[in-house]
């Protein structure tokens, strides 16, 4: 690999308008990627994984402008990193960002995409084999027995036959598709190929070929890869580094066994429990993210996960059980958003004998969110009994407040640099800005 990477995304941006009132005005937006920045060298691939909609499909379209970025910088093969290759504008000549028609259409022969669902990038008139020689006449190759001749070679090296060339897509199966699908991302040979999900909806087994195949051409056509997907065991398998993108931002970046091995973000450690374990006898659970979910429209403040963080920091003077304190912003968020119906909790408590008595709803509020009956600190706890009783008494703003006031956490109101690891290892949380080690130019990232 060279030190000069084939696509470097600097602060890359995808923003979603969004407009009311009968003159349409912009009120908003939905920020689904906010600033990602990563490079690929040469011959790598990279995993970009997180959960359904923290935007990590929205960025794989924005680097290919299949979608077109708000903001940022896309430069492909060329030093992304400044200097003397940029214009005198302060432009990069292979920002993909500023591509006019024709330039883009030189970047797709370089840069080409697999999505999640072949069958539906498919014309289902064509045969399979005019889908993919389509790619090779769009771009200028006006001989159609060298076209053939290069799809039917292309259709064995992917595990099918020349023969396959006159059959239509519903002939073929979920995971056949895929693979003609990567035939058609391979026909111009290019230097990077984006992989949108692209085993997410097959069986395992045929995930397992797919990956192997996607291994061997990766070696066999020199090509550098941006992995998408959900799944942490399939990126183990495929990656070389991994980056961890949350609502919108990436919050951990390393190589994948590192990451694995020692993740420094709470949310690659809640991504990576979740990858199930061959052992039947193991009693280790998951971690579950418990919390409110953000909404991109309104991402909350400082660290964007610290509504959901099992590892959420305690403030000064506080110094209780972690689960307990996830419990009570739990807790404070709901009472603030007005979702806890303490009539409705009242009606739903079944008791031995007698009336249902207010004992027993701040039992079941506390069972609810996972807070203890007693809590360590007298003063927290004072101020959680003291909250309930106001929501008892139908004063469900003034326990809100209480809470509000009360319950914080800097990681609401500081937004977390990114932290160096090792030479290529960094995270974005407050939990290791004692380290001091912030990574160079991250603020360009």
């Amino acid at each position: 690999m060279t030190d000069e990477p084939i696509l470097s995304v600097r602060d890359l941006k995808k923003h979603y308008p969004i407009r009311k009132g009968i003159f349409n005005r912009q009120v908003g937006a939905a920020k689904a990627v906010d600033g990602i920045g990563f490079d690929i060298a040469p011959g790598e691939t990279l995993g970009l994984v997180g959960e359904s909609g923290c935007g990590k499909s929205t960025a794989a379209s924005s680097v290919i402008r299949l979608e077109e970025p708000t903001a940022g910088e896309v430069v492909f093969n060329g030093n992304g990193r400044g200097g003397a290759s940029r214009d005198s504008d302060g432009t990069h000549p292979n920002d993909v960002t500023e591509f006019s028609d024709a330039e883009l259409k030189r970047f797709r022969r370089g840069a080409q995409m697999i999505f999640q669902d072949p069958a539906s990038s498919f014309d289902p008139r064509m045969t399979v084999g005019s889908a993919v020689a389509e790619m090779l006449e769009v771009h200028g190759m006006s001989d159609r027995h060298r076209r053939r001749a290069i799809v039917e070679d292309l259709l064995e090296r992917v595990g099918l036959s020349a023969e396959d060339y006159d059959r239509y897509p519903h002939e073929f199966s979920g995971g056949q598709k895929q693979r003609i699908a990567l035939a058609r991302a391979l026909v111009l040979n290019p230097d990077l190929i984006i992989a949108d999900e692209p085993v997410s909806a097959l069986d395992v087994s045929i995930q397992a070929e797919i990956l192997s195949l996607i291994d061997d051409l990766q070696t066999d056509f020199d090509l550098s890869l941006l992995f998408i997907s959900h799944d942490m065991s399939v990126i183990r398998r495929i990656c070389d580094r991994v980056a961890v993108m949350y609502l919108g931002e990436i919050v951990e970046v390393g190589p994948t066994d590192e990451v694995f091995a020692d993740p420094q973000h709470p949310y690659t450690e809640a991504l990576l429990s979740s990858i199930p374990t061959p052992n039947p006898r193991s009693t280790v659970g998951g971690i579950e993210l418990a919390g409110t979910v953000p909404s991109p429209t309104n991402p909350p403040s400082g660290c964007r996960f610290h509504t959901r963080c099992h590892r959420v920091i305690q403030p000064d003077g506080v110094d209780v059980d972690q689960s307990d304190w996830r419990g009570i912003l739990n807790f404070r968020d709901r009472v603030a958003a007005g979702q806890v119906d303490v009539e409705s909790i009242r009606e739903n408590i079944v008791v031995d004998d007698g009336p249902t008595s207010d004992d027993h709803v701040r039992a079941q509020l506390r069972t609810e969110f996972d807070i203890d009956e007693r809590i360590g600190d007298p003063e927290i706890e004072g101020t959680l009994q003291d909250a309930i009783d106001r929501l008892l008494a139908g004063d469900d703003e003034a326990a809100a407040e209480l809470l509000s006031d009360r319950f914080t956490t800097p990681c609401a109101e500081t937004v977390p640099e990114r932290t160096v690891h090792s030479p290529d290892h960094e995270s974005s949380c407050l939990r290791h800005e004692s380290e001091q080690a912030t990574a160079p130019g991250a603020a360009d990232d």
